[in-house]
């Protein structure tokens, strides 16, 4: 399974996040009009019928995830319609919605469990972090539009929320995987403490070889993987449930980035340098049903990383609860309503090239919100209006509301429309920091020789980046073999990130002279996108399914107040965003105990039109494939193979230090045992 169906499958799948944990059955079993009763609740934290829900929502499934042989929790999100995922290096990804990618895509909101992992820092996710056993989570839910009203900061162009599994019992499995890019081994086990109460702990280790530069040279940037994880269910029989959890993670990588030189004759070298991650977190979840149609839910959690690089060292520690309140206070009437508070507080240690005024900063971020979801008695038109509060101490307090309607026309069809407001609050590297992007060497007219240096200067007035949204969806089932999905949206922006241009000043940087040009941020640029996403899944016959996806974007920004870097950041935002993405993928049984799944995808150009020139990434079509034998009841033995189109091919234009890098084709095989 694969691409195409899983937008529609997932759609209709995504409804599994409240009363299906797990769903061990393989979907090509499932008939459309099946699915479509399946009830979701990510989009409104309670459960609904996929066939009501008024937003896009996208579930990769438990059985998506294996078929599509993903080895890490990118490599699933590229399963999703409309979700832009790129491979900057054999370790670091681009992951974004909707536009705006780049290592750290700030406008996505990302949660494990409903526990948010983006780091105030840069307001994006170090997906590297992320090395949970594949076979271990659930489902993946994916929003894509805002979902700021529910979810919070940042949930501007996205949500993506990775559900782990429950414990189940007495019951687990080892995988070991060996190719010439990849390599892991992984293990997990259950069993039960009493009669009410399961554990599951999981421990997973891989390690990735390096990629290529542009020249078809190794790069230094290997990577090796170890993280461990325990999780406790606990039923308590008198409609209460309790869920404790955590994880520690220990990787030890490599990085190959471009350094500036200080000293003459200014010209910048490559350079290959640790990068040490070391974290984790413990999460309690508690639940309870005060009546029939009331329940009361609190999540608590504690995350700490160290992440060292040749940028800065950073030490954080992030505190978070959620309180919400679920009931029925009228028979047509559905309301959910809480509050939360996020404390995350750092110690950031620069380098050569970063700084920062005050190494030790505290982020902290509350919100109020209500939602009430008004259904006719036939259940044919629901209507939600809702909105969140939320404060944070770098940005004034903003309301993030949204309107949602959606319409059952027929037991086959659906259409709904939504409006919704979202911002994006400031990082602290917006807010505070220097970065020291480039060493100019001296002109040779300039007599006293003095070179020059770009600096990217924080603005501690930086304010939210703002986004209101308009969306529309179709959802029509001619047959329980055939189903569609198509979704619109309109994205107007404004306070977008912009950089302004200082003036020149005489400094010693680093123990030498320079003349310093300051490269302000500010919030000048403003505009809009609009796009369409595409899903058709045919149920050729009831071992086979075809999925055909396609996803359309275009992001068109000015900055109010020119300069000679708009076009810089402009391009940077737009232009380093897939403007088509399609795909096909083909899931069959060929036996009883075979499964084939091949999937071809087409990704457009990528380019970045800088002052310094022009980087660009042609169109590509590629494919991934995967063979799978059940051996006995307890073993698999699967083939897989990524990327088989090219030996090695870039994917993304990187925006940071790191250097660009060509991705090879990677094959490997996995044995999976079971008991």
């Amino acid at each position: 399974m694969n691409h195409l169906t899983r937008l529609i499958l997932s759609l209709s799948l995504a409804s599994c996040y409240s009363q299906a944990d797990s769903v061990d059955q393989d979907l090509i079993d499932f008939d459309f009009d099946e699915l479509m009763q399946i009830e979701v609740t990510s989009v409104s934290k309670k459960n609904e019928k996929l066939s009501e829900a008024a937003a896009a929502i996208y579930v990769v499934t438990e059985d998506e995830i294996r078929r599509s042989g993903a080895t890490s929790i990118p490599e699933a999100l590229f399963l999703v319609p409309g979700v832009d995922v790129a491979k900057i290096d054999s370790n670091q990804w681009a992951v974004t919605i909707r536009g705006f990618n780049g290592r750290f895509s700030n406008k996505l909101l990302v949660m494990i469990d409903g526990r948010s992992i983006y780091t105030p820092t840069s307001s994006g996710v170090y997906w590297e972090s992320l090395n949970y056993l594949m076979s271990d989570i659930s489902r993946i839910e994916v929003i894509r539009g805002p979902g700021a009203t529910l979810w919070g900061t940042n949930a501007v162009n996205g949500v993506i929320n990775i559900i782990t599994k429950p414990a189940t019992g007495a019951e687990g499995e080892v995988t070991a995987s060996i190719g010439n890019q990849y390599k892991g081994v992984g293990v997990r086990q259950g069993g039960e403490l009493s009669e009410n109460t399961r554990f599951r702990a999981y421990a997973n280790s891989k390690k990735l070889e390096e990629s290529k530069d542009l020249n078809g040279v190794d790069q230094d940037n290997q990577g090796k993987y170890l993280q461990t994880g325990l999780r406790v269910d606990i039923d308590s029989g008198d409609d209460q449930w309790l869920t404790l959890q955590g994880d520690l993670y220990k990787h030890q990588l490599r990085q190959q980035y471009s350094a500036s030189d200080y000293s003459s004759p200014y010209i910048a070298t490559i350079e290959s340098d640790d990068v040490d991650l070391i974290g984790g977190n413990i999460a309690l979840r508690w639940g309870m049903k005060t009546s029939i149609d009331s329940e009361l839910n609190v999540r608590t959690s504690v995350d700490f990383y160290e992440h060292n690089d040749p940028q800065f060292d950073e030490k954080r520690t992030t505190f978070n609860i959620d309180i919400e309140h679920q009931l029925k206070p009228m028979t047509d009437h559905s309301l959910i309503w809480g509050a939360g508070y996020r404390v995350s507080q750092n110690d950031l240690d620069g380098s050569a090239s970063f700084s920062t005024s005050s190494s030790i900063e505290t982020t902290r971020i509350w919100n109020l919100f209500i939602q009430d979801t008004w259904s006719t008695l036939d259940q044919n038109l629901s209507l939600t209006f809702g909105a969140k509060l939320e404060g944070n101490n770098y940005s004034s307090t903003e309301l993030q509301p949204n309107v949602r309607l959606s319409w059952l026309a027929t037991k086959q069809m659906t259409l709904w429309t939504a409006i919704s407001r979202a911002i994006r609050i400031p990082s602290q590297v917006e807010n505070d920091s220097i970065i020291n992007i480039q060493v100019i060497a001296p002109s040779p007219f300039d007599p006293t020789g003095t070179p020059g240096l770009l600096q990217l200067v924080g603005n501690n007035e930086f304010e939210s980046e703002e986004l209101t949204a308009y969306e529309v969806g179709y959802r029509w089932l001619p047959s329980s073999e055939l189903s569609f999905d198509i979704t619109a949206f309109y994205n107007k922006y404004n306070n977008l990130l912009s950089y302004d241009i200082g003036d020149a000043e005489l400094k010693t940087v680093n123990g030498s002279t320079f003349y310093v040009i300051p490269i302000n941020l500010d919030n000048n640029v403003e505009g809009y996108s609009y796009g369409t996403e595409w899903l058709a899944t045919w149920k050729v016959t009831p071992s086979a399914r075809l999925r055909f996806t396609y996803s359309y974007l275009d992001i068109n920004l000015e900055d109010t107040q020119t300069n000679a870097y708009s076009n810089d950041v402009i391009s940077l935002t737009a232009d380093r965003s897939l403007t088509h993405q399609a795909s096909i993928w083909a899931s069959t049984d060929l036996f009883e105990s075979v499964e084939f799944d091949i999937r071809f995808y087409y990704t457009s150009e990528r380019s970045w039109d800088r002052t310094n020139g022009e980087q660009y990434i042609s169109d590509s079509i590629d494919s991934d494939l995967r063979i799978a034998w059940q051996a006995t009841p307890s073993l698999t033995l699967s083939l897989i193979g990524q990327h088989l189109l090219h030996d090695e091919n870039q994917q993304f234009i990187t925006e940071s230090s790191s250097t660009d890098s060509l991705i090879e084709r990677s094959i490997f095989v996995n044995a999976l045992y079971r008991w």
